[in-house]
Parts: C-alpha cells; sequence; structure tokens
C-alpha cells in the first residue's frame, strides 16, 4: 500500500519560510540557463586563453631524478612549463592538502591544523595520480597532453604502503619524512596529548569491572567511495602585470583570493575572484587538490595569457571519504544501559592529510558529547596513519558517517543482547550536554516515535525469524539516529558575516548574501528570509533579486556553504537587516513627516504615527517623489555563542536480502529530521530523499577498486566506478520534518542537508542483521560480503 504523503506542521506559520515552494533558481535550471565555470570562461569570452595541464605521478611512491623538457617546451602551441627545479616554484614553500576553511584567513592562522605535508609541483610523488612534477600551458588541452607525454623523466621507484599495519611497521618506508622522519603516525592537532590517549572522562576501567558484560565492535567505513559530483573543479587565471582575475567554480571566492595572496603575495585588492554555481560539491572543496591554484596562477604569469585549468573525469577521484576504523569496547548493564566506552580510533589518510585527523580526534569527541552525553565514563585513543593511497578527503557528512556506522551496530548489538527495543536503548543512552539532564532526549524520542509509526516497527521480527519471500528472499528492518550537525554554536570559526539590503523606489529588492549555489538552496533561503522580514512592506519573494554571481571586488565577503548552516545563518542575518532598513525607512520618512521615528511605525508599505493612524504616507510614493535614491543596508552579524545542543535525525530502513545472490534491496525508508525551524519545507524534503542516493549508493553499490601491484585505482571513472542511477533508487521513501528542538536566535534552526544520510547506511547494516542474522563490518556490502556471512552462519 502507497503511503500517504504528510506534510510538516511548523511551530510557526509563516509567509514565506517553512513554505511549499520552487527555489528561486527552479526555472532557470529547467530551461538550461544557468550559468557553470564552461559557461562563464569560454574561449570566445577570454581570447587567447590556454589550457594548462599537470603531470599525474604514474607509481605509488616515486621520486624525479632527471627531467628534460626541451622537446615539451619546442611543441607547437605550448606557451608555458613549469617544472619542480624552477626558483620561483622552490619559494613557494609548503601548503596542506587541506587548507581550504570556512573562515576567511591566513594560512597561517587557519582553524583548519596545518600540516605543510605538500609541496607545489614537488618532486616526489606519494600516490598513482599526485599532481607532480611538471605543469604546461598550451593552446588546447590536447596539446598540454602531448607536452606531459614529451617530458622525459628519470624515476627513483621508491616502496609503497597501503594498509594501516604496513604503515606501523618499524621497518616501513616514511612518506612524510618532512614532518617525522621516525613514523608514518601523523601528529596529533593539539598539544599536551601523551601516549595517543586523545580524550578521556570517569573513571572507565572500574565501570567496565561493575558492567554486567562487554561488548565489542571492530567496525571500518571509508577509502572505497568518493563524491560522485559531475561539476569537475577549475579555475581560470588571468595574472598580468600587477592583477590577478579569477574566475572559479570554488565555492568560497574570499578565501581562494585568500589562498593566492598568501602564495603570490599579490595585494588583495588587485586580486579579483569571480564565482558562481559550483553544481554540488559534497565536500571536495574542503579539502584537496587546489594547488592547482597557483600552478594555473603562474603559468598564465609565465604565459602572458588568461591560463584554464579543469579537472579530468578521473582527477576528480583525487579524493575519497577517509577511511576509518573504530574499536569499541562497552561496558554494559542487563538494563541496557552503557556505563563505559573503551575505544581505539585510526585513520588511513593516504598520502596527504585531508581531514582524516578530523575523524579520529576532535570529532570523536564532540559526537560523544553531541551522541552519547549520557554515557559518563569514556576513553578514546587516537592514531592516523598516512599510506600511499588516495588520499582521505572531506566528504559529504565527514566522520558523522562513520561514526555513526559503528555506534548503531553497537547499540543494536545491545539490544539483542538484552532482548530490549533497539528504540529504547537509544532513547536512554544517546543525548547531548545541553538537554540531557537525567531524562531521555526529547527530540531523539520525537524522531524515534513518528519514524517507527511511519515503518510500522511494531511489526519487526526477531533477526533472522521472518518469513521467506519466493523461497528464497528474507525481510528485515533497522535503524539509527545521529545529530544534525551544525547550529550556529558550532560555527563560531567563521567570524562576521555579510548581508545587504537594496531597497529601489519601486519597492523592488536587491539582496546580497553572497554564497555559491551547489544546489542546497542557501539562496532560496535567504530569498524566503528576506522576504519574511521585510512584510511592513509587503515584499515577495519574486520582488527580490539574488545574485548567484560571487564577487571579491565588487561584492560582501562570502560564506561558505558547508556543514547546511547556510540557510539559516542568512536568515537569521536578515531578521536584523530588516529591522535596520525599517529604523532607516521611518527616519527618512519621518524628516519627511516632521515625525520622530519613535512615533512612527510601518505596515503594508505605508509609514504612519501611532498616535494618529490616519496620518501616513507610502514608502513608494515617498522614494518616487522625493531624491528617488535606493535605500541600502549593510548588516554584519557574528554567530550566538550560548549552547543550545543540537536535535537529532532518525533513519529506518526496511530492506530485502536475496539468501542466494546476496543481493540487498531497499523496499522501504523513513527519514525523519528534527532541525528546529525548517528553511523552506519543499527543498528540506528534497534532501531527505535525494540524500539517500549517496547514502543508499555509497553502502550497497560503490567501491573503488585498487591493484596493489601497481598502486593503480582500476575504476576511477563513472562508467566503472557504479553509482546509484534512478532505476537503482529505493521507490518508497517517507520524508518526515519536525521541529521539537528549539535553538538560539530567531529562528533557531540547525543544519540538515549534509546530514540527511548521516545514519542510512548504519541503518540498512542493522536492517541486513534484522532479516538474515548477519553483520557486515566494512562498509561496502557487496553481495559477496553477504554471501559469506550467510554460509559462516549456516557453518
Amino acid at each position: 500500500m502507497e503511503k500517504v504523503k504528510t506534510h510538516y506542521v511548523p511551530r510557526e506559520q509563516k509567509r514565506y519560510m517553512g513554505t511549499y515552494r520552487p527555489k528561486i533558481d527552479a526555472k532557470e535550471k529547467t530551461l538550461g540557463k544557468t550559468q557553470y565555470l564552461d559557461d562563464i570562461t569560454l574561449k570566445g569570452k577570454l581570447p587567447g586563453m590556454l589550457y594548462a595541464k599537470i603531470l599525474e605521478c604514474p607509481y605509488p611512491h616515486a621520486k624525479v631524478l632527471k627531467m628534460n623538457t626541451e622537446k615539451a617546451e619546442a611543441l607547437p602551441g605550448v606557451w608555458a612549463v613549469l617544472r619542480c627545479d624552477d626558483p620561483e616554484i622552490r619559494a613557494l614553500g609548503r601548503t596542506t592538502h587541506c587548507w581550504t576553511d570556512i573562515a576567511i584567513t591566513p594560512k597561517d592562522v587557519d582553524t583548519v591544523m596545518r600540516y605543510w605535508d605538500r609541496e607545489f609541483l614537488p618532486e616526489t610523488g606519494l600516490w598513482v595520480g599526485d599532481h607532480m612534477g611538471v605543469a604546461v600551458a598550451a593552446e588546447s588541452p590536447e596539446i598540454a597532453e602531448e607536452a606531459l607525454k614529451l617530458v622525459e623523466i628519470k624515476w627513483e621507484i621508491l616502496p609503497a604502503i597501503y594498509e594501516m599495519e604496513e604503515a606501523k611497521q618499524a621497518d616501513a618506508v616514511i612518506i612524510h619524512p618532512e614532518l617525522d622522519e621516525t613514523t608514518n603516525q601523523l601528529r596529533h592537532s593539539e598539544d599536551g596529548i601523551e601516549n595517543d590517549l586523545y580524550y578521556s572522562r570517569g573513571d572507565v576501567d572500574k565501570n567496565m569491572e561493575a558492567a554486567d558484560f562487554i561488548l565489542e565492535v571492530d567496525k571500518t567505513y571509508g577509502g572505497v567511495s568518493t563524491h560522485g559530483c559531475l561539476e569537475y573543479r577549475g579555475c581560470v587565471i588571468d595574472w598580468r602585470e600587477d592583477k590577478m582575475d579569477v574566475w572559479t567554480n570554488h565555492y568560497m571566492s574570499d578565501q581562494t583570493r585568500m589562498f593566492l595572496h598568501d602564495y603570490t603575495h599579490v595585494p588583495l585588492n588587485k586580486i579579483r575572484v569571480r564565482n558562481g554555481n559550483s553544481g554540488a560539491h559534497m565536500g571536495k572543496w574542503n579539502t584537496g587538490e587546489d594547488i592547482f591554484f597557483i600552478i594555473t596562477a603562474y603559468l598564465s604569469k609565465r604565459a602572458g595569457k588568461p591560463v584554464r585549468y579543469k579537472m579530468t573525469n578521473h582527477e576528480e577521484f583525487h579524493e575519497t571519504r577517509n577511511l576509518n576504523r573504530y574499536r569499541v569496547k562497552a561496558g554494559c548493564t542487563k538494563e541496557g544501559k552503557v556505563l563505559a566506552l573503551d575505544m581505539i580510533c585510526e585513520g588511513n589518510t593516504g598520502a596527504y592529510i585531508g581531514a582524516c585527523d578530523h575523524n579520529v580526534e576532535f570529532l570523536v569527541r564532540e559526537v560523544l558529547d553531541r551522541d552519547f552525553a549520557p554515557v559518563n565514563h569514556i576513553r578514546m585513543h587516537s592514531y592516523t596513519w598516512f599510506t600511499n593511497r588516495i588520499p582521505g578527503g572531506v566528504v559529504r557528512g565527514i566522520g558523522n558517517v562513520q561514526l555513526c556506522w559503528t555506534f548503531m551496530a553497537l547499540l543494536d548489538e545491545l539490544a539483542e543482547k538484552t532482548g530490549i527495543d533497539v528504540l529504547e536503548i537509544l532513547k536512554m543512552n544517546c543525548g547531548n550536554d545541553v538537554n540531557w539532564q537525567g531524562e531521555a532526549n526529547h527530540s531523539i524520542c520525537k524522531v524515534l516515535d513518528l519514524g517507527a509509526e511511519a515503518i510500522g516497527w511494531g511489526n519487526r521480527h526477531k533477526a533472522g525469524k521472518g518469513p521467506f519471500i519466493d523461497g528464497y528472499k528474507k525481510r528485515g528492518k533497522g535503524v539509527a539516529i545521529w545529530n544534525q550537525w551544525h547550529a550556529e554554536l558550532n560555527e563560531l570559526t567563521r567570524g562576521f558575516y555579510e548581508v545587504s539590503i537594496r531597497l529601489n523606489p519601486d519597492m523592488s529588492v536587491i539582496i546580497q548574501a553572497p554564497t555559491s549555489e551547489t544546489g542546497a538552496g542557501g539562496n532560496s533561503a535567504a530569498v524566503f528570509a528576506c522576504a519574511e522580514n521585510l512584510a511592513y512592506l509587503d515584499v515577495k519573494p519574486e520582488d527580490i533579486l539574488w545574485t548567484p554571481l560571487g564577487d571579491t571586488e565588487l561584492g560582501l565577503r562570502d560564506n561558505a556553504p558547508t556543514d547546511s548552516v547556510i540557510s539559516f545563518l542568512y536568515a537569521e542575518a536578515m531578521v536584523e537587516a530588516a529591522e535596520k532598513l525599517k529604523a532607516e525607512i521611518l527616519r527618512r520618512v519621518g524628516e519627511y513627516m516632521e515625525k520622530e521615528p519613535s512615533l512612527l511605525d510601518i505596515e503594508h508599505g505605508e509609514v504612519y504615527e501611532r498616535a494618529n493612524p490616519e496620518n501616513r504616507v507610502g514608502v513608494e510614493w515617498f522614494m518616487l517623489h522625493t531624491d528617488c535614491v535606493p535605500i541600502h543596508i549593510h548588516h554584519a552579524r557574528h554567530n550566538v555563542r550560548e549552547q543550545a545542543g543540537l536535535p537529532f535525525g532518525a533513519w529506518f530502513v526496511e530492506v530485502e536480502v536475496d539468501t542466494e545472490l546476496g543481493n540487498v534491496e531497499v523496499v522501504d525508508m523513513v527519514v525523519v529530521n528534527d532541525v528546529g525551524c525548517v528553511m523552506h519545507a519543499s527543498g528540506a524534503e528534497s534532501h531527505q530523499i535525494s540524500g539517500q542516493a549517496m547514502g543508499v549508493g555509497e553502502v550497497l553499490m560503490e567501491q573503488l577498486h585498487y591493484d596493489f601491484e601497481t598502486g593503480t585505482i582500476l575504476n576511477n571513472n563513472y562508467i566503472d566506478y557504479k553509482m546509484m542511477t534512478m532505476a537503482d533508487f529505493p521507490k518508497q521513501i517517507t520524508p518526515i520534518l519536525v521541529e521539537e528542538w528549539q535553538g538560539l536566535g530567531r529562528y533557531g534552526a540547525a543544519g540538515m542537508a549534509e546530514g540527511a544520510f548521516t545514519g542510512t547506511g548504519a541503518a540498512i547494516a542493522n536492517a541486513i542483521y534484522n532479516a538474515v542474522g548477519i553483520r557486515v563490518d566494512e562498509q561496502s556490502i557487496t553481495p559477496e560480503a553477504v554471501l559469506d556471512k550467510i554460509v559462516k552462519l549456516q557453518k
């Protein structure tokens, strides 16, 4: 039976915010008019534009001993060649694979930990595909590729390692001797850490002894999936004399400008960065191969022409989701309470650090506070290891997906061990340090109760005990919960962010709320929030223009569309900006009316005297019949610092397992998200549904395959890398939005889009256990893995 679609019930009914309406750019995108990097950097628009290519290392670990570029330089159509031994390249110093931040900061004070593990065009390549050695700029991509083939290189092939166990060995090759000549372990991101004990609270040993029993899980997730965005990273840079013009699909124009300034020393006011729609990023712009900005800039300077760099299909696979392993020992009571947790967290970061340390250090600590505050006794050791794999990067749901995979399996096992419904286990053991005061978290209870009712949780059978379907299939249901990250407090490092409202004499409005539109809908939320807060002028969303082009020379400072927070950050800013605009209107009209602003108010676009409401002046009439000068309001806002905790989301999944072939199909799914305040209902539900393409696909389909003899990825392309299509998509997904939790600010919302599938994989794994009684401990739940477990279970 098809489920009845139910719209969410808002805590407070609003005019435009939280409603079901099209995105502001829906028509433009539908008609194919949206401008992307390829549209704004056509060669006809930039005469003489050249194309850049960077050498990719053909070995997993190799050093350039000798290089001859004469043939490449002599190839007709080649305008510039950069080499690893060029003085200007050597003078650049080191950077990091993890340079991008949500804040606009110089490199030395960035809020992301600086490891300085990268060089620009290094002479040593650390994985197959590593950008290194030499770069060229030519009149066509084909000529540039041919030029790279003509470069003569004498290589020193070095030993390679791929697994964490190999990296730990005393005789292992050291991949980053510049960081530590004695080990492949990355130093911790915080000082004062001894013996790799990163975090502890309470008395773990004492409470382990007091426990009725010990549960242990050993889970691995990551290293085999990537972002899967079809808009490839790139830029065009024109650096002539002392001026640099940059066009890019990077989601941060101001941080890109700062990065270029740091390494080229061109003054900030001489670097103009323009960006626009990025066609989704899924985290790939947070960390990664961003050295190409600097390489492209120096190629342009040397050639005296604009140079374009755009990643190819397989270069887009230059980061994966971080490979993390979590071994957790839990001391539990027979009543289902977790008394203590003892954890070992490890990460295989690949060739460079791309925030893998986040997943085994401070992010774990944050999760323990945000999700498991009722557990009073915790000990956590953490390790990060370099190998010659593709670097791990920031993929949507960084760290949280991996940790949810682990902890939800642990609590599901606790439910099986005690015979208590896993929903009660979750309510008992999960919560955060603000709204947990000895009672069940209200947000958790709400999302679990709604989701359980929607999926028919009461009909769930015991693990492996359900009936066969068609003689060889079995069904099962699983659940997972997680916090809805982030809220305002978690985004303090952004500093002040800016918005402006320009009210024209005809009551049309232009706003600046600069952010790159990645498909998440932050632009629509900003427009709806502006219209909501200009109710006193009867302004409608269609009266408001939001520009999709970021520009460091003409626009305000932009705000990174990370962590799913842009929608509500700009909404809160619009509240305050609209109040400023109202005050300025009252001041100007008050002068005309010869009345103090404090005696006036506005409704339906008319300023009126409170004591004498008949005395009123239309704002439009006033502006058109006086000086016709628009009213422009600029507002800079910093996030609130007070604690408010975080709300939760829940994922309920029903799967069907083919016991003969090992195939797993998601036949029903319910996604419940408590976000405090919905900014755009149809957009939020779209995230709840579409996010499952990544959530389900990562677990059941996506898998990079290594040839460990050569270190080569065999399927780093969108033909051989299997991703979910519409034909594979679950046929039944029920999205449920909730406004139970209340954050700070006027609206008090939390992010949702990035975490739309945080618990999907964990819920699928638990559903498989409920169906056939097996647990798959690694991310890729392939038919082979399922059949292998079923066979072992039957022996």
